[in-house]
């Protein structure tokens, strides 16, 4: 394997640099902050991921029938990290995650109507999973979805809903099918993953609402809740009660895309110019004390396996097919637990002002440790949490026994 950029390689990514000094102007970057959302204004948000998808970057790795440039894996890597480090926000659970489920288990329709959207940057989709009794044991889930003619009708309420404002689409869970969930289900040994199936369900229903949840993280997510929602039966994807490896395809996906080595990376060169720029008491600078240079090399070493390790689930992507279940959870544990502690180490260099969020005339580095400190933790348990990953790699990777809880 090249352990570097081939010449294409580098020259896409010298050329995405530019593309977004350009994209990413003061106005643009002034919107994305503001307002009471994640992603600051709405209008700006969706004017920027609409600027991506016309100027064919959005998805550029996807084949071309829907919408990509049918460039490599790796190529789509990129333009991710490059996005990551210009401060470019890109849909990437609408990206990597939810439509590659598509592509694998939609039918022509959807294919047809959804990707070549999702890849101009006009439609964006949240991920309805989780519920208040249904989060690490998601096949607890008790929304339902009953069929009526040619209709679904759905109730129930989803937990951890992010991104909500933004969105047009659910990709719901639900359970068409609840034997799982009845005694006489369970005494016939009806397992709990059977029934569920995936719709997409339109934000703008009838009987669909939102309430917002702030998190000590910074990071706002929602509850949702689905009150005699209808969709056609046209919006289930893949078959009806088979919907448990949609939803494990997806998640797969999502917990490689959550480890993005290139935030770490942008924090780190941030905090080594600071280090070279700060003087101690003695007048000697920052970087040259010992410790320092230890908690740096440290997040360098770290940050470059992660690379590593994105590369290689990119270049077998290449070769066809969806991350393997173990390689996904363990570069999701390994990626968001070393991200957690990267920030950690980083504001260790920066001293207590690093503990100062953005906003503030004293916030260091504009506060962006802080903040991605707080918003890491959060991934440890987004997509799947560690302790269920470990589980994941302990029976796919190393063939032990499966543990009930």
């Amino acid at each position: 394997m090249r352990i570097a950029y081939t010449d294409r390689q580098s020259a896409l990514q010298t050329e995405l640099r530019s593309y977004f000094a350009g994209l990413m102007t003061d106005e643009r970057r002034a919107a994305l902050s503001g307002g009471d959302g994640e992603l600051g204004e709405g209008d700006a948000y969706r004017d920027v991921v609409r600027q991506m998808g016309a100027d064919g970057w959005l998805a550029l790795g996807w084949p071309e029938e829907f919408g990509g440039q049918n460039r490599s894996m790796m190529d789509q890597l990129i333009f991710t990290d490059e996005a990551a480090i210009a401060g470019a926000p890109v849909p990437f659970l609408t990206i990597n995650s939810v439509a590659p489920t598509i592509m694998a288990y939609g039918t022509d329709e959807q294919k047809a109507f959804f990707l070549p959207k999702i890849a101009a940057g006009e439609l964006h989709f949240s991920i309805g999973y989780s519920e208040p009794g249904a989060g690490t044991d998601l096949a607890a889930l008790r929304t339902t979805a009953i069929r009526d003619g040619d209709e679904y009708v759905i109730n129930g309420q989803k937990m951890w809903t992010s991104l909500v404002p933004y969105a047009d689409y659910i990709w719901l869970a639900c359970r068409t099918d609840p034997a799982a969930l009845t005694t006489e289900g369970q005494a016939a040994g009806v397992k709990k993953h059977h029934g569920i199936s995936v719709l997409i369900v339109p934000t703008s229903s009838a009987g669909f609402a939102y309430t917002p949840v702030h998190t000590m993280a910074g990071v706002d997510t929602s509850a949702t809740y689905y009150t005699d929602v209808r969709v056609p039966t046209t919006a289930l994807v893949g078959p009806e009660g088979r919907g448990w490896s949609l939803v494990t395809n997806q998640l797969n996906n999502e917990r490689v895309a959550l480890c993005s080595a290139a935030p770490i990376q942008t924090a780190l060169r941030e905090t080594v110019a600071f280090a070279q720029q700060t003087k101690t008491g003695d007048g000697s600078a920052l970087i040259d004390t010992d410790w320092v240079r230890h908690n740096l090399a440290r997040v360098h070493a770290e940050v470059e396996f992660l690379k590593l390790i994105n590369w290689k689930i990119a270049s077998a992507a290449a070769s066809g097919g969806a991350p393997n279940p173990a390689d996904a959870s363990a570069t999701k544990v390994f990626g968001t637990e070393f991200a957690t502690e990267a920030y950690r180490l980083l504001m260790e260099v920066v001293g207590p002002a690093a503990t100062i969020r953005a906003g503030s005339d004293r916030a260091h580095l504009r506060g962006r440790l802080e903040r991605f400190q707080r918003t890491s933790l959060i991934l440890t348990f987004g997509g799947g949490t560690n302790e269920v990953q470990r589980d994941i790699i302990a029976m796919l990777a190393l063939g032990q026994p499966h543990q009930r809880r």
